[in-house]
């Protein structure tokens, strides 16, 4: 009689299991740790499809692990790019503040400027540290969405992005990076003086840092450029002393040199001898 009762309950213990999203749930995140990823996005989708019709506020608690979960499968381990893009999205624009909503706009980001949609990529980060200015690593994606601004050739709105970040995180390891993309966002700009400011602030303020000596470096072309040789040279002697790349900065010296004794030179010379001592020598 009990066997018969199991036999007859067996099929409704079942159909519960079919319609439990939280059962789902659990199944998906279970094949994927067993890295059966299309078996748990089947998993996953059957949440998605169990809760679609209900208030997403009342559901929140397995809505958002399925989207998040759906999307890092699609992404990471199966590289359907333009699904993963459709779960994030989802999850972005249903619940803007979920905590997983920021590794999925990062990973938006990231998918977006991998295909060449760095606009895209830069709404993402904005999005972003819009809605989480205290996240985890959000320094990093300010910078980032300065860096693509500054790709995008858009160098007011990556020089106002750096300093964003100046302002808002002024011990993040990415500041002096922030500080540099100023400096070259003004020289793209032609604003030499103020260029040269920027990069004069990079090894004021982080001396100690490797991006000191390029910050130098960096101010040296632009004197070259404004007829300053003397001054430039003064300035990669400066940059010389820690610059990742002594034979680089040995050379522009000997060259910037060389342009300075050739001023000096008295107007009548052989030409093939100018040329001769205008040609760069690697140093040993």
């Amino acid at each position: 009689m009990f066997r018969a009762r199991a036999l007859l309950l067996a099929p409704l213990l079942l159909s519960a299991c079919l319609g439990d999203p939280a059962a789902h749930l659990d199944k998906a995140r279970d094949l994927a740790f067993q890295r059966r990823p299309a078996e748990a996005l089947a998993e996953y989708e059957e949440v998605l499809s169990l809760l679609a019709k209900k208030d997403p506020h009342k559901v929140r608690a397995q809505m958002v692990p399925a989207l998040k979960g759906a999307g890092d499968l699609c992404y990471l381990e199966m590289r359907q790019l333009p699904r993963a893009v459709e779960f994030y999205r989802a999850l972005a624009n249903r619940y803007p503040e979920a905590p997983e909503t920021l590794d999925a706009r990062a990973s938006l980001a990231e998918i977006l400027r991998g295909t060449g949609d760095r606009r895209g990529a830069v709404a993402e980060l904005s999005a972003l540290v819009q809605a989480f200015p205290q996240g985890a690593e959000v320094d990093r994606y300010q910078y980032l969405a300065a860096k693509d601004y500054f790709e995008l050739g858009d160098y007011d709105q990556a020089i106002l992005e750096s300093r964003v970040l100046l302002t808002r995180y002024p011990d993040s390891p990415y500041a002096d990076d922030a500080q540099m993309l100023i400096g070259a966002s003004l020289g793209m700009q032609s604003q030499r003086e103020k260029a040269i400011q920027a990069y004069e602030e990079v090894a004021r303020r982080w001396p100690a840092s490797d991006m000191a000596p390029r910050a130098r470096y960096e101010q040296a072309k632009i004197l070259e450029e404004m007829g300053q040789e003397e001054k430039a040279v003064d300035v990669l002697v400066e940059a010389l002393k820690t610059h990742p790349d002594p034979k680089g900065v040995q050379m522009e010296i000997a060259r910037l040199k060389k342009r300075l004794a050739l001023h000096r030179l008295p107007d009548k010379i052989d030409p093939a001898q100018i040329w001769e001592w205008n040609q760069p020598q690697v140093p040993p």
